[in-house]
């Protein structure tokens, strides 16, 4: 049987990814220190790094080596071993371990992104680190998962929306706020954070001690750890 010209090449484009990413469509892969961030589709494979131009090239077709997947062009080279990788910031944990060569400059992040599902995110969590960073002493920012509604308190201020959650991205489209005013900076720097990060669509995944790791576009980061109700 004959199949056609568009879906011939939706199947070659298809196979430049591994199978644990065909579902996905994509690839990710990330680095701190500095910051850098790699998607790798059917067609374009995209690295983006602050400060240094967006490079952009045909994604190759997929070579699966004896640790893990490795895609070759002219100006990016990937490398990834099937090895648990930390990011070394939110300790949240990967499936893979990866190399990125870019332009001739070596990049070490991880790769993959662990699924978590419905069932894990609901309930009460305490936010516990930003960044990173621990939250300031004297703040107790939570949020509550029940069944598509969010909640919580983001520092001085209760928030409440509703949310997403599919393929490991959580998405609440922004949440509502009461607009009372935080009795310092610090607090209202924090609050700021916690709020315009619930905004943004959302990577989820646990991390070695059983905690939530919510992961911005930007890389920004908060960590999540249960509570009882």
């Amino acid at each position: 049987m004959r199949i056609s010209t568009i879906a011939a090449a939706s199947l070659i484009a298809l196979t430049a990814l591994p199978a644990a990413a065909q579902a996905q469509g994509e690839y990710r892969a990330s680095g701190t220190e500095p910051f850098w961030s790699l998607t790798i589709g059917a067609r374009t494979m995209r690295f983006e790094a602050p400060g240094r131009p967006t490079v952009s090239v045909p994604t190759p077709r997929v070579i699966h080596g004896f640790a893990g997947e490795i895609w070759q062009t002219r100006r990016i080279d990937v490398n990834t071993n099937h090895r648990q990788c930390s990011d070394g910031m939110s300790d949240r944990v990967y499936p893979d371990t990866v190399t990125v060569t870019v332009d001739g400059r070596a990049f070490k992040g991880c790769g993959g992104e662990p699924r978590v599902s419905a069932s894990v995110i609901d309930g009460n969590w305490r936010i516990e680190a930003l960044n990173g960073r621990p939250v300031l002493r004297g703040t107790s920012p939570t949020v509550v998962f029940d069944q598509g509604r969010i909640s919580g308190n983001a520092s001085c201020n209760r928030f409440t929306g509703s949310y997403d959650f599919a393929r490991g991205r959580l998405s609440t489209g922004g949440v509502a706020s009461t607009k009372m005013a935080c009795i310092d900076r610090g607090r209202n720097l924090q609050e700021q954070a916690i709020l315009g990060l619930l905004g943004e669509r959302l990577s989820v995944s646990g991390n070695r001690a059983g905690k939530l790791v919510l992961t911005g576009a930007r890389g920004r980061t908060m960590t999540l750890a249960r509570t009882r109700p």
